[in-house]
């Protein structure tokens, strides 16, 4: 069989053939470009928020104070242009979760950050704090 025959044999099915996997390689690739954080949405904007404050959430019955470092962190949002132009530090939860915690010695702890719906989170620097407990003075 000559390489001429190879071709034209089938020749509708295997141009149908390549279209389809044209198609799918565009889909996939496609998706994957939507999936990536790095690049927002269109109709997105970004924007950084310094000097968030962090708190503190432990439970009621506890009763021991801690000293949270650093105290505020910077984070970075995106989303429709509206919200994210009315977005202040105030609408932003930036938090540490103590509750699981029984013994606090010097540990670092991941900052959690919640926020209102149709904003995504880009990221927080820095990403984790230092807990140290406050010893109460003695009064003389």
């Amino acid at each position: 069989m000559s390489a001429r025959d190879a071709i034209l044999q089938n020749f509708w099915l295997k141009l149908a053939s390549l279209v389809l996997a044209t198609m799918i390689w565009f889909a996939i690739a496609g998706a994957q470009m939507n999936l990536r954080p790095d690049r927002p949405a269109p109709g997105t904007v970004t924007r950084k928020l310094e000097g968030v404050p962090i708190t503190v959430m432990k439970s009621a019955a506890d009763l021991r104070a801690f000293r949270v470092e650093p105290s505020v962190v910077e984070i970075t949002v995106s989303g429709p242009l509206a919200q994210v132009q009315a977005l202040t530090p105030m609408q932003v939860e930036v938090f540490i979760n103590l509750t699981d915690m029984s013994d606090v010695v010097g540990p670092t702890k991941k900052i959690l950050v919640h926020l209102p719906a149709d904003i995504a989170l880009l990221g927080v620097v820095p990403t984790e704090a230092r807990i140290a407990p406050v010893v109460p003075l003695s009064p003389k």
